[in-house]
């Protein structure tokens, strides 16, 4: 699999370099070509550095030669055996010249030399330069034209072309880590967020694991209270009563310890709390505007989306914040069925954050306003499935909010028209401690 694609990346450079060897100058007006092709062989056999240098400069020579003798030959309506040998005659020193150009730049090791400009350019500019002085000699250019015109012109065209493939080289190198650095920075927008809303989740499974905690202590306080109890009604129906009790005691405790097990088990997976605990405002909004725009195209709306920010404090903490933000952004795109916006504001009042979420989608009905926070609300459903949201419910963002950064959190809606969202976070709790910004 390896030698079919050294072959096809040999091909390339081939048909390559014979395609760009028509970009070309006749500076002693004869058939002697200066042309861009070398310095793109060059850049190629730099790039390409898995195939060698003498087999693919071999086969550049045969492809140059055979595109350069069609040309002419098809060029004329009549072709004779002096003619055709005259053909052969014109481009057969070209061939000469890449064999050489290649042995040259193999026995100099020149890939070694990729990363230290000055010695790239003199060892190629010097390779050029002498394999051109061999085809000027089996052309007998020298008794055509001075020497000196011959070597100057020989010695610009070969540095200039050197030059030329190592900018090449370079330039395709710093595209190459600026796609892999957007790539990464792609990787980690999403990374960032899959672990915000992970942590959410961990943070909501630590709020059951206390609820389990109650209603283990609550089960066990009745058991204790039915064995102090008068037995006198049925004790067969009293004792299977506490064992009943006792059982889902005990069930209750195993809930909690698998539950245990499941939380240590995510926990080791995520990114320690006290690593990378702080991030850049901006960072987060910058996360928050792509995977917002990402989420809108798959769905097929048309929403603008549009955030205002006073400051770039560093956040502590953030993975609550983007959590908090994410499901209230999601809830606008949801209630938003036609054209429309999502606006995010920030900025400081007296000793708080605030963040100002506002949409204009469809609102909330005046009788839900005082309930939308209670546990289990939802308006949103699968019509074919009938199945509820999945998504964490503004309950679980008010609990995350009070209980994390001990904020609070308003709502402002009229139907038909929009929402408005109003989050409180103290500044001691979300950004880092002497950060000015």
């Amino acid at each position: 699999m390896k030698d079919k694609y050294r072959v096809k990346k040999i091909l390339i450079v081939a048909v390559t370099t014979a395609l760009m060897g028509q970009v070309y100058l006749n500076p002693f007006n004869s058939d002697f070509r200066l042309s861009i092709g070398i310095a793109i062989l060059t850049f190629l056999l730099i790039k390409f550095d898995d195939i060698s240098i003498i087999l693919t400069t071999l086969c550049t020579s045969i492809s140059v030669f055979i595109f350069r003798f069609f040309i002419d030959v098809f060029q004329l309506t009549c072709l004779t055996s002096a003619e055709i040998t005259n053909i052969f005659s014109k481009h057969f020193p070209s061939a000469i010249f890449y064999i050489a150009f290649g042995i040259a730049l193999f026995e100099l090791h020149i890939r070694d030399y990729k990363k230290r400009p000055v010695f790239f350019i003199f060892l190629v500019g010097i390779s050029d330069i002498v394999s051109n002085i061999l085809e000027a000699a089996v052309r007998q250019e020298f008794t055509k034209t001075s020497i000196e015109i011959i070597l100057t012109s020989l010695f610009i065209a070969g540095f200039t072309r050197a030059t030329i493939s190592l900018v090449l080289f370079s330039g395709a190198k710093a595209y190459n880590m600026l796609i892999l650095k957007e790539e990464h920075e792609m990787r980690y927008r999403s990374l960032l967020l899959l672990t915000a809303n992970m942590k959410a989740e961990l943070f909501l499974l630590r709020k059951t694991m206390k609820d389990i905690e109650q209603a283990m202590e609550k089960s066990y306080l009745i058991y204790t209270e039915l064995k102090k109890a008068n037995e006198d009604v049925d004790k067969d129906y009293f004792e299977k009563l506490k064992r009943r009790i006792l059982n889902l005691t005990k069930d209750i405790h195993e809930i909690k310890k698998d539950n245990q097990r499941v939380l240590l088990g995510i926990e080791r997976l995520l990114p320690n709390a006290e690593e990378n605990n702080s991030i850049r405002l901006s960072t987060i909004f910058k996360i928050l505007y792509d995977n917002t725009i990402r989420v809108i195209r798959s769905l097929g709306k048309n929403i603008y989306v549009f955030i205002d920010y006073s400051d770039d404090f560093m956040i502590y903490e953030y993975y609550p914040l983007i959590t908090i933000l994410n499901n209230l952004i999601n809830n606008s795109i949801d209630a938003i069925k036609g054209e429309g916006f999502i606006k995010i504001i920030q900025k400081v009042e007296e000793d708080y954050v605030l963040f100002q979420l506002i949409d204009n989608g469809e609102g909330i009905d005046e009788k839900d306003i005082d309930v939308i926070f209670e546990p289990g609300f939802s308006t949103k459903f699968d019509i074919k499935t009938g199945r509820m949201s999945t998504g964490l419910g503004l309950a679980h963002v008010k609990h995350i909010l009070e209980n994390h950064y001990k904020g609070k959190i308003k709502v402002e809606s009229e139907k038909g028209k929009g929402t408005q969202f109003f989050i409180y976070i103290p500044k001691k709790n979300l950004i880092m401690e002497g950060d000015k910004s």
